[in-house]
């Protein structure tokens, strides 16, 4: 204190360089963990933005699915040695007046991209877990479905007036015995599998028996509002098969 009773403020030499240094290591903090946060961004496989369907885009995020670099954390919710018995069990059988090899060949090359443009189910993504790759809606790369593929798609339900996500897995393809198989993943309001076989029908025609094994939290969901519109969804599928089976490439069954 001055005699004019004044406070007088001694800053030292010292004290400037330690203020600077720890501006200086604040600094470098922040500068550190942008950098990281900026990675972690840019190693981002999917774009969320190249997918037109909100819903579906909610699906992936609330599955944190948009974070994944790893594609193979994506788990099918019915394993091949799952028991069948713990499942609600829907079977329609279809015709098709086409020779088994070329219905087959047919369900195989799959452009799941043309089927979403017809029908109530909308294609939204597509991702790779063997390769880890993602394709987008109108950009389709392959034309063959294969095991270890996952596809996102948007359910249109009265007229669009609700949407439903789904995503489900190819988790076996068998020429031998003529049959394919898609699982729901891991986050699905419904658990379980589907099951396509086509046989010789002895005719000229295939028979395709498609077998749904399903259940929920809600029983429903179960026993009322899943048969309705599973029927629905698989009729008009089979329904676009049988007018556009000689035009390649075709579909493979959307997993509802």
């Amino acid at each position: 204190m001055t005699s004019a009773g004044k406070l007088k403020i001694v800053v030292s030499d010292r004290d400037l360089s330690v203020g600077s240094s720890f501006r200086l290591y604040f600094s470098l903090i922040v500068l550190y963990f942008s950098s990281i946060a900026i990675t972690a961004q840019q190693l981002t496989l999917i774009d969320l933005e190249e997918i037109p369907q909100r819903k579906v885009r909610s699906f992936i995020e609330s599955e944190e699915i948009d974070k994944m670099n790893d594609f193979s954390l994506i788990r099918p919710s019915c394993i091949d040695d799952a028991i069948e018995s713990d499942y609600h069990v829907l079977v329609k059988t279809f015709f098709l007046n086409n020779r088994l090899s070329d219905v087959w060949e047919c369900y195989r090359h799959a452009d799941l991209t043309k089927y979403s443009r017809k029908c109530s189910v909308r294609f939204g993504l597509l991702l790779e877990k063997f390769s880890n790759t993602v394709i987008y809606n109108g950009r389709p790369e392959k034309t063959v479905i294969d095991t270890g593929q996952v596809y996102f798609m948007n359910l249109r339900l009265l007229k669009g007036l609700l949407n439903v996500p789904v995503a489900f897995e190819i988790i076996t393809i068998d020429p031998g015995k003529l049959v394919v198989e898609l699982s729901y993943i891991e986050g699905n309001k419904t658990r379980g599998k589907q099951t396509l076989q086509f046989f010789d029908n002895g005719d000229g025609r295939t028979r395709i028996v498609h077998r749904s094994f399903f259940r929920s939290e809600s029983s429903l969901r179960d026993a009322v509002f899943y048969p309705l519109f599973h029927k629905k969804f698989i009729r008009e599928f089979h329904s676009i098969m049988k007018q556009n089976i000689v035009n390649k490439p075709l579909i493979v069954s959307a997993g509802f």
